[in-house]
């Protein structure tokens, strides 16, 4: 199965956003899903429900943060940036692999998205390095 999304952003910048097994499956049974709807024709993935238009970036937005508040769970699309690029990091990644996968032309978002964790890291590279 492939788990990668052509994204659409701001400014229309497009990139291949990739995700993993759990999300590809969740896709996957959404897309079977999703076939059935009257407007399934559209090139749109997150269509509306009951016959409503597609989803804008918007509703997308408050759909997750709906779905957090019904978990009790704040959520915020960048704290998914935000896991992810430290996650990356911390785990070893290069930060030409980063910028790239997040779609980021500039260095200034990789040390804006890899900031909010830097100190972990860097204590976590200091144990691990000074471990006997």
């Amino acid at each position: 199965m492939r788990r990668e999304l052509l994204v659409t952003g701001k400014g229309n910048k497009q990139c291949i956003v990739r995700f993993g097994h759990p999300s590809a499956r969740a896709i996957d049974r959404y897309i079977r899903v999703r076939a059935k709807h009257t407007i399934a024709s559209r090139r749109h993935l997150w269509l509306g429900t009951n016959n409503r238009p597609p989803m804008t970036a918007n509703g997308i937005y408050q759909m997750g943060v709906r779905c957090g508040e019904e978990c009790g769970v704040a959520v915020h699309p960048h704290k998914f940036r935000h896991h992810f690029s430290h996650t990356c990091l911390d785990k070893g990644g290069a930060e030409g692999d980063l910028m790239e996968l997040n779609g980021w032309s500039s260095p200034q978002m990789l040390r804006r998205y890899g900031r909010s964790a830097a100190s972990i890291r860097a204590r976590r590279t200091y144990d691990r390095i000074m471990e006997d």
